[in-house]
């Protein structure tokens, strides 16, 4: 086990959803601007439309995980006020920007990944679901920057 960084990017918008872009790097890795657009245009691919309907907020995160031997990305959105939707997709080449399907074989959350998926749970239910009123603008102003 070795400590990564992990890094809020920006505050992306697209099509009605707005996204907390994450980095997540390995030690020897460098944020990849290639990485980053591919898994804007993956988003783009499997966000649904509407961006914003009675069970859905147009909110959501994404991580991009760039690991020592590869790449991941997974992509978030809220639904049904209690549900996070996720996809998981990965690249195996460094030399490639295609993102596929993650396959049976591979999917999981490794323990950097899951403290992404912690924290926004925590923000999620602190700014949305607690209180009198959802503060979409609170939740998304809580970002995520640390050494895991």
């Amino acid at each position: 086990y070795q400590k990564r960084s992990i890094k809020h990017l920006e505050l992306w918008e697209n099509n009605g959803w707005r996204i907390k872009l994450y980095g997540i790097t390995h030690e020897s890795r460098q944020s990849e601007a290639d990485l980053i657009e591919a898994a804007k245009a993956a988003a783009k691919e499997h966000l649904p439309q509407p961006a914003v309907n009675p069970h859905r907020y147009g909110l959501g995160f994404i991580g991009i995980h760039q690991g020592r031997s590869y790449d991941f990305v997974f992509i978030c959105y809220w639904n049904y006020d209690t549900e996070l939707k996720h996809i998981s997709l990965m690249r195996a080449s460094s030399s490639s920007s295609q993102l596929e399907p993650v396959g049976e074989q591979e999917l999981s959350n490794d323990v950097w990944d899951l403290r992404v998926l912690a924290f926004e749970r925590d923000a999620w239910v602190k700014h949305v679901l607690s209180g009198n009123s959802a503060d979409a603008e609170a939740y998304l102003a809580e970002q995520l920057n640390e050494t895991v």
